[in-house]
Parts: C-alpha cells; structure tokens; sequence
C-alpha cells in the first residue's frame, strides 16, 4: 500500500491506495506529529474511529483500537508454544506493544529490539506511552540499527524466538524478506527456537505470503501460517508465517502453561483467547490455494 495525508475542504484525510485499485480513506481529527527521518516519513494523528495512529510513509501501521489484535497475536502464539522462553528477539516493532506482550510471560529475563528508525522510538513514547513505556523495563535492550545487519552477526543459538515485527517489504523493511536474513534467524535461535514473522495479506499481497510461505519451508522443520483480524491493515485481515526449527506441530501447546497464562492475563488480553488458540492454524480454501501456489 502506498498512502499520504490530504488536506480537503477543511477537513483531513489518510487515503493507502493499493495494487488492485483499492482505496482505503480515514477522516482525521488532528495530525499530531510529522517528521521525516533518514528511512522513512513517521506521522501521528488522531482519527474519529480508531484513535491515535501510527502512519510510516503514509500507511498505518498502528492504531489505538485495534493494536492489541496485532501485538497479543505476534507475540503471544510462539511465546505459548515455546516451554518457557527466556531470550527473545524482535526486529522492528518500535512502537513497543510485542515488547509490552513479551514482558505478561513469566521467566522472560532478556528482549533485544532491533528498530532501525529511532524517531519511531521516540514519536511512540510520546504519543503512545501505553505502548512504548515497556522500552523502560530492565530486561528490554533497544538497537537503533539494521535488522539484517544484527541478525548477521548475532550469537548462534541465543535467542528462544524471534518475532519480525516489520512493516511493508519497502524502503528499511526489504531486506526482512530474504532468504539470508531467515538462514541467519535459524542460525541464532536455540534447539527448540521459533520463528514469527509478519506475512502481509493474501488478498492484497498474495505474492509475498508465498513467497514467505515458500522460504520458511526450505529452512524449518515445521511451517505455520496462522491469521490475524486487524481492521487497519488492507483487507482487515493479515497473516504471520510461524517456522519451527524443530520438528513440532501446534498441539504442542503446553496446556498449563496455556491455562496459567490466561488466567494470570485474563483481565489483559483483548483480543486472544484459548478458542482463538485453537482455530488460528485452520486456513480457508482460498489461502491454502495461494500457498499452494
């Protein structure tokens, strides 16, 4: 999607224009924040309907209404399937709500972000502090630097699992959808690690979800595409590409550690729950046809 903010009659607007000649038009109260960085044009605005949003280069990629949807599922899903984790890695996500997710697990001891743009850093903790403010917990180490580049040079087997929480494969995110960059994530994560990263839409960009869907396979054991509702994205639906360096499946779900976690987060968790768990993995006819290819 490529988008901007247009000024009309008075009134302001965020119009993404899409591949297959669709538009998507929010009416805004007020444009909050406005800078453009070395990467990319970072912008904040109050909308009518879905609260203050993040924009990067005229798309949105947070609102205050539906995050919740995106950062409890990307985070969430691998940090539940995996025993425990302890080390985890997120590559983007400079807005803080996968870190803020991270943080509800019990023996987190260690999350490293890689956010190439730090006025994404900084623009979030001031608009966004519900989000932001767990760049402030001890355990969380913040990079302002490339993702490809850190992922590179990174310990072998460090991390428990590692989140791409990217935006659109154009300008600083291109290089997250690589097969170097995904060899190199293998690499780094340990015996029983996971990979999640975001895929897109496969009714607005069914190109890059197979073609994600086609490099996990040739470097994991097990593939998982699961879905995600999130009625600010294109189509309202996106997917993330889920890749185990072990041989598993998703009835792995340690079942305590499932019904501790939702008791423990009941009151904090707005969009997942244990139903939702369980219905993610099941794919309708028409993806499974673009994954097929």
């Amino acid at each position: 999607m490529q988008g901007s903010i247009r000024y009309e009659g008075g009134s302001i607007y965020l119009e993404e224009v899409g591949p297959e000649h669709t538009i998507v038009r929010y009416e805004l109260k007020k444009l909050l924040y406005s800078r453009q960085t070395p990467y990319q044009r970072v912008e904040i605005a109050d909308s009518y309907d879905y609260g203050r949003m993040l924009i990067l280069d005229g798309c949105v990629n947070v609102s205050e209404r539906d995050e919740a949807n995106y950062h409890e599922m990307i985070a969430h899903v691998p940090a539940l399937l995996y025993p425990h984790p302890e080390s985890v890695l997120v590559v983007g996500g400079g807005d803080g709500g996968t870190v803020r997710e991270l943080l509800k697990h019990d023996g987190m001891r260690r999350i490293d972000v890689v956010e190439i743009d730090a006025e994404v850093v900084a623009a979030c903790k001031r608009f966004f502090p519900s989000l932001a403010s767990s760049f402030d917990d001890p355990r969380v180490h913040v990079y302002n630097e490339d993702g490809t580049e850190f992922v590179q040079r990174a310990q072998s087997s460090k991390y428990s699992v590692v989140i791409v929480d990217s935006s659109d494969p154009i300008g600083p995110a291109e290089g997250l959808f690589t097969r170097d960059f995904y060899q190199s994530c293998h690499r780094i994560l340990d015996d029983n690690g996971i990979v999640v990263a975001q895929s897109e839409s496969p009714y607005v960009y069914p190109g890059i979800l197979k073609q994600v869907y086609d490099l996990f396979n040739e470097i994991f054991n097990a593939v998982y595409p699961y879905h995600i509702s999130v009625p600010t994205y294109p189509s309202g639906q996106i997917y993330m590409m889920m890749g185990l360096k072990d041989a598993g499946d998703t009835e792995q779900f340690v079942d305590s550690q499932v019904q501790n976690f939702f008791s423990n987060h009941k009151a904090g968790l707005k969009y997942l729950t244990p139903d939702i768990l369980k219905g993610i993995f099941q794919l309708p006819g028409d993806v499974r046809k673009v994954l097929r290819g």
